[in-house]
């Protein structure tokens, strides 16, 4: 039997995205994954896809895999982990060098230490939607004692799918705001975009292309220039007395920062009420 490098409990959409990151990387390769999942005719079918072992239960995951993504939905932690807490309790030696790494959104550390118990090695992550792409941007968090060499391993899986930011986990609600829920945002500019742009006579495939092109050549150019300032950056595109004045005016004039800064804060506090 080949060697399991790392299993999911619960094999949904971004388990299998980080599932298929880590393939395509080459860091972990299908046939050295496991998973569980409830829907375990659709696990069995992907399995067999993809060459991952399809797991009886999330006990035989735990069991194979020295690194485990706790990726069912957040609402069934507690329950997913409930029996393994009871084998780990049995029988802590076999457990202590694996790593568990959740993604469940609004599960503090606190909580999932409560539910394996206060000697497992816990690393808690937030993905975002352009994971399923390879572009996504991860928050990870430990507690203070965790080997350095567990946080690298959480790095290392969730950089098969974009980049990672380590940030202290009291900083989590604010940085879930801004990764996690940033996508959104982000389709909504572009959607009104779009929308401006086929009201003043462009077509909807024509606007699509010139504001996806334009998002992105934006992030690139920005990511890549980091000496200079956003709004140096902005300076470059508006002309005195041009068009790009006119239409930031605009913008500002229908506060779209302080919309943005309000956005943020309902979103970083419903993070906290979530928690």
């Amino acid at each position: 039997m080949t060697k399991i490098d790392i299993g999911f409990l619960g094999y949904g959409r971004m388990a299998q995205a980080i599932s298929e990151g880590l393939d395509r990387t080459k860091r972990m390769p299908y046939s050295s994954q496991a998973a569980s999942d409830i829907a375990a005719q659709q696990l069995a079918a992907l399995a067999a896809q993809r060459n991952i072992k399809a797991a009886d239960d999330n006990q035989q995951v735990v069991d194979l895999a020295p690194v485990v993504v706790v990726a069912v939905k957040p609402h069934q932690v507690k329950e997913a982990l409930s029996k393994i807490k009871e084998t780990i309790s049995s029988n802590p030696k076999a457990y202590q060098e694996k790593l568990f790494i959740s993604i469940a959104a609004g599960v503090r550390l606190s909580v999932l230490a409560e539910c394996l118990g206060p000697k497992v090695h816990l690393v808690r992550v937030i993905p975002n939607l352009p994971a399923l792409v390879g572009q996504g941007m991860t928050l990870l968090c430990a507690p203070p004692q965790t080997p350095q060499e567990h946080i690298e391993t959480a790095k290392s899986v969730f950089e098969a799918v974009g980049s990672v930011m380590v940030l202290d986990e009291s900083k989590f609600d604010v940085g879930t705001a801004v990764s996690g829920s940033g996508p959104a945002y982000f389709f909504l500019v572009m959607e009104a975009m779009i929308r401006g742009a086929v009201r003043l006579g462009i077509t909807w495939d024509d606007a699509r292309e010139l504001v996806f092109k334009v998002a992105l050549g934006s992030a690139l150019t920005a990511l890549a220039r980091p000496d200079l300032a956003l709004a140096d950056l902005r300076d470059q595109v508006t002309s005195p007395g041009g068009s790009t004045a006119e239409a930031l005016y605009e913008l500002e004039n229908g506060s779209l920062t302080a919309l943005f800064h309000k956005a943020l804060q309902a979103a970083s506090e419903k993070n906290s009420k979530l928690a």
